[in-house]
């Protein structure tokens, strides 16, 4: 009996899988990446890219660009030079660049958000320079700068210091109360792309950035991280050099109380790493040096961490998502009263770092 249902199940299948068409992956376009550039006359330029696969097995890329004031008659006007219907089923990337995202970016990204072919996985970006630049350069990594690019953030959150970002993960953060959106940077270096670092995002306006050094101490305190790597100076009577340490386990936690009806924070950061690179000097036999290793490291990244969160104090952002944590805590909370408060508010970061292997490269 189960095996004349499963023949059943499996006839049912071949014939749904027989009544699709099979000429309508034929007669539609895949994009792979959409570039935004702001034009000097305030117009948009639109820039897409999709592959097309040669009968010999290889694949190339093509693009189509075009130029309005609306992303809608935009991919018009695409429309008006494809031999086939534009689609977004297979979107992985959407490019901003920065002075287009300096306008903000909610109407773009809400139109992805409706549009069903979209996933929620969908990488957003903002690029430093020309996103039709950097869509139509040839690379020696990839013949398809839209898988390129995601593969460049994808590995970069799960093994060095960009946090979690996409589509759904700036929309929660722009619609969050208590909790503003991050994008990666990038830019074209030569034939390859770089990721620069970390666009900050006041509403849906880019304001501001962390660097790649800086990206390192705002992922931990985001919501911990298992990688990344952070490079300090080592300074040993009169000798210099420098160490890198690999994030093994960064964790943080938030403790909150109010003064005179003002939120406090203490945000301490703890790191597990190993050092996989140190000055030839340093013998990391010997216990000293490895406690100097980690005093060092400690005040240094607890330097650039009370940095980074006084930067968005100053830029008046709140990627770490401080008032999410008031809010969480507090009946009738006010989120205008918080954000008055934010810029001046006392938020201290302590760190802890220990060095539990050491020795790997040197």
């Amino acid at each position: 009996m189960k095996k004349y249902y499963r023949l059943l199940i499996l006839s049912f299948i071949f014939i749904l899988a027989g009544c699709v068409p099979k000429e309508i992956i034929d007669e539609v376009q895949l994009i792979h990446a959409i570039g935004f550039d702001k034009k000097p006359d305030e117009s948009i330029q639109g820039t897409i890219t999709y592959p097309v696969f040669n009968m010999d097995g290889n694949v190339r890329v093509e693009t189509l660009t075009a130029v309005s004031h609306t992303s809608r008659f935009i991919r018009s006007k695409l429309n008006t030079q494809s031999p086939k219907t534009l689609t977004t089923g297979q979107l992985r990337a959407v490019l901003f660049n920065d002075r287009f995202a300096e306008k903000g970016i909610l109407e773009i990204v809400n139109s992805l958000y409706r549009d069903p072919n979209v996933g929620n996985r969908l990488f957003l970006s903002v690029v430093n320079g020309s996103t039709n630049e950097l869509l139509t350069t040839k690379y020696t990594a990839s013949a398809l700068p839209s898988m390129y690019l995601a593969d460049l953030l994808d590995q970069n959150i799960k093994s060095e210091n960009l946090p979690k970002t996409n589509l759904h993960v700036f929309l929660y953060s722009y619609y969050g109360e208590g909790i503003d959106p991050f994008l990666p940077i990038v830019k074209t270096h030569k034939k390859s792309i770089q990721l620069e670092g970390i666009a900050l995002f006041k509403g849906d306006k880019y304001v501001g950035k962390l660097n790649h050094r800086q990206s390192f101490p705002f992922k931990v305190l985001l919501d911990g991280s298992k990688s990344g790597n952070y490079e300090v100076e080592i300074k040993k009577e009169k000798r210099k050099g420098h160490a890198v340490i690999r994030n093994i386990k960064g964790t943080t936690t938030y403790k909150l109380k109010k003064v005179n009806g003002i939120p406090q924070f203490n945000l301490k950061m703890k790191i597990l790493g190993e050092i996989h690179e140190y000055p030839h000097w340093l013998n990391l036999e010997e216990p000293a040096n490895i406690a100097l290793v980690e005093k060092t490291l400690t005040k240094q990244l607890q330097r650039e961490a009370q940095g980074v969160v006084k930067k968005f104090q100053k830029l008046e952002v709140d990627p770490l998502g401080l008032g999410d944590q008031v809010r969480r805590r507090e009946k009738g909370w006010d989120y205008k009263v918080f954000q008055k408060q934010y810029p001046s508010m006392k938020i201290n970061v302590s760190t802890d770092v220990e060095v539990v292997e050491s020795g790997v490269i040197e």
